[in-house]
């Protein structure tokens, strides 16, 4: 019995070292321009039920990278590799109902999903949930739960969230209103880019501030 296992073990290790090495083989190949031939890998290896592979098949069909977009089997692999407990195609399958891409729009469906990819401390989606509570979209309203999903994604660094805790700060939703954090949080959004917080500090006449301890 002991051999049996120690066998099955070996095989699933394997297994587990191939499926790797094909998923860094079809990234290389899509990093250099060849999507259609990383398609065939990603397929090959998704069929199998690899919730990475579903993933990136999905994003593909999504974007239209080596093949021809088509939403309706984009939202078909997100679903498989949400189902496999991926929390990236979790959130990505949350917005596809959000908006009805895809799939006929379902608000309770978008906030399941990226109630499941917060719980595994996604940030994207602890920044989508928030949205959420503060729209009451598949949820009440809630804006002191919306302050609460911007803060656990801000403190991983998600610009999006950084933007939205900063304006639940700057006019007191959820939270009390302080100017100062308002400031820092969306100081920090800007110095990543994101264009409305960038925006925002513009139409306030606010300074770019010091990166936060």
């Amino acid at each position: 019995m002991k051999k049996f296992h120690l066998l099955s073990a070996a095989v699933l290790l394997t297994a587990c070292n191939t499926t790797t090495s094909q998923l860094h083989e079809a990234a290389e190949l899509f990093n250099a321009g060849r999507e259609s031939d990383a398609v065939v890998i990603y397929r090959a290896i998704a069929t199998q039920g690899d919730p990475e592979a579903q993933l990136q098949l999905a994003k593909c069909y999504d974007f239209g990278k080596g093949v021809d977009q088509n939403m309706q089997e984009a939202v078909m692999w997100y679903t498989r590799s949400a189902e496999g407990g991926n929390s990236n195609a979790q959130d990505n399958l949350g917005t596809c109902y959000i908006s009805g891409t895809g799939v006929e729009k379902n608000l309770q469906k978008a906030f399941y999903w990226y109630n499941r990819a917060a719980e595994g401390g996604n940030p994207s989606a602890l920044n989508n949930l928030g949205l959420c509570y503060r729209n009451g979209e598949g949820t009440p309203k809630d804006d002191i739960m919306a302050a609460a999903c911007f803060l656990k994604a801000a403190e991983m660094n998600n610009a999006n969230a950084q933007y939205n805790l900063g304006r639940c700060y700057f006019h007191g939703l959820g939270v009390p209103c302080d100017l100062a954090l308002a400031q820092a949080w969306i100081t920090k959004a800007a110095n990543q880019g994101h264009k409305n917080a960038i925006l925002f500090m513009q139409d306030n006449n606010w300074q770019q501030l010091p990166p936060m301890p």
